[in-house]
């Protein structure tokens, strides 16, 4: 492994944890009590990763007034157990040993509010391999992605040349691009390989598991 590496970003939702479920059944239920239909479930797979009131607003053309009363009604539904709808991805736990064993720093990086991504780091018992986390907290404006990741940066007191951030969506790529770092698309998860082409990801890791090899080889 090139020894430039020492730290290690990773969004949440669809890298860590595939949070599908939780996060798509909670939509239905602001949609539904709005007397919203959406049959397309498939169309739904939007929310997971972006901000959630950039999906409101793209999928059903909300303003952004509209769109803020819809993510505080979803964070009722979420809060009151759709945010434990969830599982993580096979063999994340070694991976997250072996990058740990290997000497590199890990820190979250996402658009989760913060405390939801603290809460779940414990219920899933993987809190002790993060340094920090790196994320917006509940009612504030979503930062881009780039500020997140220029913030966990500062958080672990590493330069851009020293980091790599690895996440499933092209706001994880493109907001990695812009603050200079390294990026490892995780294809496994909510974009796909090829978005993860498209966006220009330095890396794409099919499991999680590859995604430690593909460290080594940066």
């Amino acid at each position: 492994m090139s020894g430039s590496v020492k730290a290690v970003l990773f969004d949440f939702d669809g890298t860590i944890a595939d949070t599908g479920r939780g996060i798509i059944n909670c939509v239905k239920k602001t949609l539904a009590a709005r007397g919203i239909e959406e049959p397309d479930e498939g169309r739904l797979r939007y929310f997971i990763g972006p901000p959630l009131v950039v999906s409101f607003r793209h999928l059903f053309g909300l303003d952004e007034d509209t769109a803020q009363e819809y993510v505080r009604e979803y964070r009722v539904f979420y809060s009151q157990g759709g945010m434990y709808e969830l599982d993580l991805y096979d063999g994340i736990v070694e991976t997250l040993e072996r990058l740990r064993a290997m000497g590199l720093t890990m820190a979250i990086a996402s658009s989760k509010p913060g405390v939801y991504v603290q809460a779940l780091l414990e219920h899933l018992g993987i809190a002790r391999y993060f340094s920090g986390i790196s994320a917006p907290e509940i009612g504030t404006v979503n930062p881009p992605k780039v500020e997140l990741i220029t913030a966990a940066m500062a958080m672990l007191n590493v330069r851009p040349e020293e980091c790599v951030m690895v996440g499933d969506r092209f706001f994880d790529i493109d907001g990695g691009r812009e603050a200079g770092v390294r990026t490892i698309g995780a294809a496994y998860g909510y974009g796909g390989r090829a978005e993860m082409e498209e966006h220009g990801a330095t890396r794409i890791a099919e499991t999680t598991t590859e995604i430690a090899e593909l460290i080594e080889t940066l």
